[in-house]
């Protein structure tokens, strides 16, 4: 049996069930994930378990993902995960205001399969 307790766990909030599906599909060789189809729930989970990184969408019903970066960044236990937003928005603008409230990186929707490993492991390594 495969040995997993060295992989880091990747949170995906997005609330496009294909969207998570195919991030799940290109991350779960190689890491856990936990899935959020909302912004609270999202948060929920990230105060709960062992993060290492957020891969999160920017426009969600309810709260946005610019608010739950917000939210994440004034709460000690979560200030520190890394956040890529993951998005189809195109407007620059988006992109920088997501910098600016302490997202490290941006990806655009579609996204190729490599594009997401390659961000993931720049930020948490864990590709063997």
């Amino acid at each position: 049996m495969e040995e997993k307790s060295n992989k880091n766990t990747i949170l995906v909030i997005d609330d496009t069930p294909m969207i998570i599906s195919a991030l799940c599909r290109i991350l779960l060789p190689y890491y856990y994930i936990k899935v959020a189809k909302n912004g609270e729930e999202g948060i929920a989970i990230a105060k709960e378990y062992d993060i290492c990184l957020i891969l999160l969408d920017i426009n969600m019903p309810g709260i946005s993902g610019f608010d739950v970066i917000s939210r994440l960044k004034e709460s000690e236990n979560t200030s520190s995960i890394p956040i890529i937003l993951v998005t189809g928005a195109e407007e620059s603008e988006l992109e920088s205001q997501g910098l600016q409230l302490g997202a490290i990186g941006y990806i655009k929707k579609p996204f190729e399969e490599e594009e997401i490993l390659q961000r993931v492991k720049k930020y948490i390594g864990g590709l063997s």
